[in-house]
């Protein structure tokens, strides 16, 4: 297949991703999916169904749920179309989250490892000079009484600089500019070094944490990827937690998600300037504290059974299920999707009980939220369990994830025809969708998903006759957050 230099990350985009990561706070949610899937496209090359994680993938999505007043998370549930035959139908339900935004000037002091790859690949398309000018201003912006180490590694890792006060930050700049690209990727040792300095100044008052930040997957030492997150896993248990930034195409994905999603910390990716600049518009709110850990949904079937749940590994029990979803930073916010089979309705009844538990990171407690969405008997003809144009908009992003995981079965299969048609198929939902919320970047996945048909094409020796695909429109009927609003005929959600 045709492959492509990847584009590299501008200093000021690096910069607000590092601000981002840093303290768990807003873009703690990893989302390096999308925009590993997106970098392979771009490269010409075929994205491999492991990359593609749909619960992952949906969380790199702008949502627009309302944010809480009176506690740190709020939950937002919305169903596709509550109105249901007598003879039943599948019914969609959204369950959406949203963190406080933080006040300002607040967060936590850090107790912070910087785990720095110096490997010989870091010198190619000019890393490791993006990578010094923004460490530099990014350490500037840290706060006198923040205590920093840097941790170097390449054939094996050395402490640049133990701990210490970032003060004026001047020894910092200093250590990172002497920094050159050389040796091979001694990951393991990188990382324990960077575990042990924060180990020894470890402070419960303090935000511990280690970023670590890679191009590439570990060749020496240490390499294999179990080990590599067992031996994390037990500092993370410590209270000590990991960040990771993957900057490179050939880099262990697996293994930077393993270790970002026990440690309770992100994981992203950086393909181009694009994905830089959305961190920074989006997620970067500063240095500020990470709101919710220990984040579960319990889904109990009522009225329905279900059927499927993102993020929930296999076929969920019929009568419910719960999910574990990641920690969450000020201003994030995680979307769910579950689906349901009802078999009759004949009155109002609720669809199943929602119930959010997470303990309160700030206030050290356990805190829970309940919701429960009603379905009611409706119309037998032409029922659309899309009707909702949120729900319909979140659908199709999750199901552009699973088109991605089966292109790459089809295409290993011999396929191409299949495969093509099926990313031609969601180019057309996509444009479908984009055009009734008004959203901009489900255009863009629509034309890369068009960028995707090329490279498909290219293994049929040219693009076959398309297939046009029916898509039902919306009535527009209910009041949407995207799209152009109508008359409210939302769900009844009771919230306990």
């Amino acid at each position: 297949m045709n492959t492509r230099t990847k584009s590299f990350t501008p200093v000021a985009a690096l910069l607000a991703l590092l601000l981002s990561l840093v303290s768990g706070c807003a873009g703690a949610v990893p989302d390096s999916s999308k925009a590993i899937s997106r970098g392979a496209i771009n490269r010409g090359a075929i994205v491999p169904a492991e990359n593609v994680r749909v619960a992952e993938y949906l969380n790199y999505y702008e949502q627009r749920f309302p944010e809480p007043t009176d506690q740190p998370l709020g939950l937002d549930v919305r169903l596709g179309n509550a109105q249901v035959p007598p003879h039943g139908g599948e019914v969609w339900m959204q369950i959406g989250l949203q963190a406080q935004r933080p006040a300002d000037g607040q967060r936590t002091p850090l107790n912070l490892a910087l785990v720095l790859d110096k490997s010989g690949s870091m010198g190619d398309t000019g890393k490791m000079t993006y990578l010094k000018q923004s460490l530099d201003v990014f350490l500037h912006s840290l706060r006198p009484d923040d205590i920093v180490s840097i941790v170097a590694y390449s054939d094996d890792a050395v402490v640049l600089r133990p701990t210490e006060a970032v003060g004026d930050g001047r020894w910092i700049s200093k250590t990172i500019q002497r920094l050159e690209p050389e040796g091979w990727t001694n990951l393991h040792a990188g990382l324990m070094l960077g575990f042990q300095e924060v180990e020894r100044h470890f402070d419960i008052r303090r935000n511990n944490r280690v970023l670590l930040l890679t191009d590439g997957r570990a060749n020496r030492g240490e390499t294999n990827p179990t080990r590599i997150a067992a031996d994390a896993l037990a500092y993370n248990e410590q209270g000590i937690y990991l960040s990771t930034i993957g900057m490179g195409v050939d880099l262990d994905d697996q293994l930077l998600s393993t270790l970002a999603h026990q440690g309770h910390g992100a994981y992203h990716f950086i393909d181009s300037y694009d994905e830089m600049d959305k961190v920074f518009r989006t997620e970067a709110e500063g240095l500020v504290e990470k709101v919710a850990r220990d984040i579960t949904i319990t889904l109990e079937s009522a009225g329905g059974e279900l059927v499927s749940i993102t993020g929930y590994e296999g076929q969920p029990p019929s009568r419910g299920a719960q999910v574990k979803l990641f920690d969450m930073g000020a201003g994030d916010s995680q979307v769910l999707l579950a689906r349901f089979r009802v078999s009759s309705i004949r009155t109002p009844k609720p669809l199943a009980a929602v119930r959010l538990t997470y303990t309160d990171v700030f206030g050290q407690r356990q805190r829970e939220i309940s919701a429960h969405p009603l379905i009611r008997p409706g119309g037998d003809t032409a029922f659309d369990n899309l009707q909702d144009i949120e729900v319909l908009r979140n659908v199709t992003i999750a199901d552009s994830a699973a088109a991605l995981r089966s292109i790459d079965g089809l295409f290993e299969q011999g396929r191409y025809a299949e495969a093509w048609g099926l990313a031609r198929q969601m180019e057309e939902r996509l444009r479908h969708v984009a055009a009734l919320t008004g959203d901009e970047q489900m255009v863009q996945d629509a034309d890369l998903f068009r960028r995707y048909q090329v490279t498909l094409a290219e293994a049929l020796g040219g693009e076959p006759e398309p297939t046009t695909y029916q898509t039902l429109p919306s009535d527009g009927r209910q009041p949407q957050r995207w799209g152009v609003a109508g008359t409210p005929t939302l769900p009844e959600v009771e919230i306990k």
